[in-house]
């Protein structure tokens, strides 16, 4: 069985913790009042990342706070993941610019490779705001709409086929380095 530790990154009340829930099937779901995360927030569940349902991944879910005052703690989020999800409203001004900070941290910094995140544009039910673009920053990671009230479970199978990209690409580095070691 696999393993993947998965950050969720973005703009405070972006609707991470509320994806993180959904994800996880986790029973945390609030009614409606908005708590924001303290710190980070870690969620382990098993899912199916094939498409056959045949092989499980051992997903460790970082729901990370977008409030500034935690970026001290960012480097230890961003230790040994496998991936991240950059989780926005495009309903909200300025989630964009804020989503930004998170990007030159996570892969300026070469902490991840663009080939290991995903974007959410996350659309919060009643919410009808000037739509904003993510910079050209973004535009080599997969972005996908996301509405739990619309398709629920087309958010599942994008996140599923998300980790599955990871699970191979972590098979892949493991069996190179393997390798390596032998060839030494």
């Amino acid at each position: 069985m696999s393993k993947a530790k998965v950050i969720i990154v973005g703009p405070t009340a972006a609707g991470k913790t509320f994806l993180s829930n959904f994800l996880a099937d986790a029973t945390e779901f609030s009614g409606g009042e908005y708590h924001p995360t303290q710190g980070v927030r870690i969620i382990e569940f098993e899912t199916s990342a094939s498409e056959t349902g045949r092989s499980s991944v051992d997903v460790e879910l970082w729901d990370c706070s977008g409030d500034k005052r935690f970026e001290a703690c960012w480097p230890a989020m961003v230790r040994d993941a496998s991936g991240a999800v950059f989780v926005y409203n495009p309903d909200q001004p300025n989630h964009d610019k804020e989503l930004d900070t998170w990007y030159n941290f996570i892969i300026g910094n070469q902490h991840l490779k663009e080939g290991q995140c995903y974007v959410f544009a996350h659309h919060k039910p009643n919410t009808a705001g000037e739509a904003s673009e993510l910079s050209n920053s973004f535009s080599r990671i997969p972005q996908i709409h996301t509405s739990l009230d619309e398709d629920a479970e087309a958010v599942r199978r994008e996140f599923n086929r998300f980790l599955l990209s990871l699970v191979k690409a972590m098979s892949s580095n493991r069996e190179q380095e393997e390798l390596n070691i032998m060839n030494q």
